[in-house]
């Protein structure tokens, strides 16, 4: 089997880089691209907060996407706001909002940012942690909450461990590649414009083997031959 692809958009929240989004959308839409998007509850970062605040509805926004377009949702965090220095199990940034803290913390973090998600009427197809970063505690977490998906990890293809689906997330650029499923992970906010080009003449050159976040789950591998994939990929990339 070839190369598959899956798109991810990070850091949305009512304060957002609107032009950048509404384009990268539109591209969606026009070559119908379901892609999963990392929803912050109740954005506090700054950093976010320097952008304009969305001029409608912005759960609307989130709900159709969801509801008519078919879009995956992942719990993005609760406030976007990183608590400690621990890079968690993936090793990937020095900061976290999750990893680093109690269990209790951790805990009343996620009930919060579900209870938003549910009075906004929005379901969590995973959960997608702030700066890649999350520990075992996180996914106890999870769990206990309901919450059994993650995009993330080092892989080559979807796997189980500790009874929660991980859809591997490795790269931020598209590129062609030869076999594997590859999430690519886009930050609307900070794209060029022309890194937007370049995603369009990606997507409409690699159509075929676009697929969905759901789809995820029908290319699972595991096994030992899965085990020493990722800790090889693990040790290259970081």
């Amino acid at each position: 089997m070839g190369a598959k692809y899956i798109f991810r958009l990070d850091d949305i929240c009512e304060n957002m880089n609107w032009d950048n989004y509404h384009r990268v959308k539109c591209i969606f839409l026009e070559n119908n691209v379901k892609p999963i998007i990392g929803v912050i509850p109740k954005n506090k970062d700054k950093e976010f907060l320097k952008y304009p605040k969305c001029s409608y509805e912005f759960w609307d926004e989130v709900n159709n996407l969801q509801k008519n377009e078919g879009w995956s949702i992942a719990l993005h965090g609760y406030t976007h706001v990183y608590e400690s220095e621990d890079s968690g199990i993936l090793k990937i940034n020095n900061r976290s909002e999750f990893a680093g803290l109690s269990k209790d913390r951790q805990n009343i973090k996620l009930k919060k940012g579900i209870e938003i998600f549910n009075n906004k009427g929005i379901r969590i197809d995973a959960f997608m942690a702030p700066a890649h970063s999350f520990d075992n505690l996180t996914l106890e977490c999870l769990k206990e909450n309901g919450i059994n998906t993650i995009t993330d990890g080092y892989s080559l293809f979807p796997y189980y461990q500790d009874d929660i689906l991980f859809v591997p997330q490795l790269f931020s650029k598209p590129r062609k590649m030869p076999f594997g499923i590859y999430t690519w992970c886009l930050h609307t906010n900070s794209m060029s414009n022309k890194a937007i080009d370049e995603l369009e003449i990606f997507i409409k050159n690699n159509k075929d083997d676009i697929i969905s976040f759901s789809e995820a789950k029908k290319n699972v591998v595991n096994g030992f031959i899965s085990k020493i994939q990722r800790w090889i990929l693990k040790y290259l990339i970081i």
